[in-house]
């Protein structure tokens, strides 16, 4: 895993705090990569950020796990209690097919199901308590697992 950290302006610095919730998303982006979302969220005022950033290929980590990344906040929620303050967001780089419909390529999800298992493992959360960003906020994301909930489904298998 590599390290690249957003600028202090894209996140809440925190002292300690309970990790209860694991948030996957989608970047929404056409062939994206973890280390230019890295590059990205460097950048000063982005409003948002995430823990982790998936591809193909690596994992980049962007704002450390003590802190607050801007992942799932909103103005309402569908979940009761999963928010940016307890929870940690990871992001898997996306693609369009032919057809111009999002996909998120199979070596990403398998990536990004060893981080959660592994971040499961350090934080004790359980794999009820991994949910879509869909699930927390009601935004499409990540859009294919979202559309297809069958693969949303095959993701948690694997937990």
């Amino acid at each position: 895993m590599q390290t690249l950290l957003a600028h202090k302006s894209n996140y809440s610095e925190s002292g300690g705090r309970k990790i209860d919730y694991i948030v996957i998303h989608f970047t929404s982006n056409d062939g994206d990569t973890a280390k230019g979302n890295c590059n990205y969220f460097a950048g000063a005022n982005r409003k948002a950020s995430a823990h982790y950033f998936v591809d193909e290929n690596e994992v980049w980590q962007s704002v450390p796990d003590k802190h607050v990344a801007w992942h799932c906040g909103a103005r309402t929620y569908k979940h009761p209690s999963c928010r940016n303050a307890n929870s940690i967001g990871i992001e898997m780089c996306s693609r369009k097919d032919a057809n111009g419909q999002y996909y998120i390529a199979p070596e990403t999800v398998a990536r990004a199901i060893e981080l959660t298992k592994q971040k499961m493992g350090e934080y004790g959360v359980t794999v009820d308590r991994v949910l879509r960003h869909y699930d927390v906020t009601g935004k499409l994301c990540p859009e294919p697992f979202v559309r297809n909930p069958e693969l949303w489904d095959d993701f948690l298998g694997k937990l």
